[in-house]
């Protein structure tokens, strides 16, 4: 997805082979100025904070308990989660 949007990442992990639990995730999107949440049709948006930290765990962990593929970083706003639509808007529409 990313290669035929040219978009460059400056960091890739295997979801696979490292896996992120909770507090991590938490950890990593608690600083964001938006999480958007992708699970097939429909999208999410939250603004990350204590009272809906526990939303925002359970909209982004997979089946396994780890984060789900893809998450996506652009400046303060993760996107995590697949939707086709999503991914032809802006920013992902170079």
């Amino acid at each position: 997805m990313l290669e035929s949007h040219n978009i460059d990442a400056e960091s890739r992990t295997d979801a696979r082979k490292e896996k992120l639990e909770a507090d991590a995730v938490w950890q990593l999107l608690e600083s964001a100025d938006q999480v958007v949440v992708a699970k097939g049709k429909s999208v999410e948006t939250f603004q990350p904070g204590e009272a809906n930290q526990e939303s925002i765990i359970n909209a982004v962990l997979g089946r396994s308990g780890s984060l789900r593929a893809p998450t996506i970083r652009i400046d303060d706003v993760f996107y995590v989660g697949f939707n086709e639509t999503l991914y032809s808007e802006i920013p992902f529409d170079n």
